[in-house]
């Protein structure tokens, strides 16, 4: 059974593909949503990935015009992305036993 690909470098590129839509720009129309592709339905995410290409840019008021948790996707994201790769240069992996479902609220409580 081959390993699952960590989730850092999953997180990762597609962060830097937001990054390279941001410098190369996103055609106008372009649909990103498989749902909204299917049924012409709007989705409760549809407009995340322009929300966060905008944001990327610094156009707060295109952003929130797209999707209003945009920007906070892109600051929540990019913080942790930030100390994955620090912690990562540290020696220290990011919440152990976090992306396993091993820790729990006990033993969490229980680390020095």
């Amino acid at each position: 059974m081959n390993k699952p690909l960590p989730f850092f470098p999953v997180a990762l590129a597609a962060w830097l593909a937001c990054a390279a839509q941001a410098v190369l720009g996103i055609p106008e129309g372009l649909v990103l949503c498989p749902f909204r592709l299917v049924t012409g339905h709007r989705c409760p995410g549809c407009g995340m990935g322009h929300a966060v290409v905008h944001a990327m840019r610094g156009n707060w008021a295109e952003s929130l015009r797209h999707h209003p948790i945009g920007i906070a996707l892109l600051a929540v994201w990019t913080g942790w992305l930030l100390l994955e790769a620090s912690r990562y240069f540290f020696g220290a992996a990011f919440a152990p036993g976090f992306a396993s479902g091993r820790g729990t609220s006990s033993n969490v409580a229980s680390r020095p």
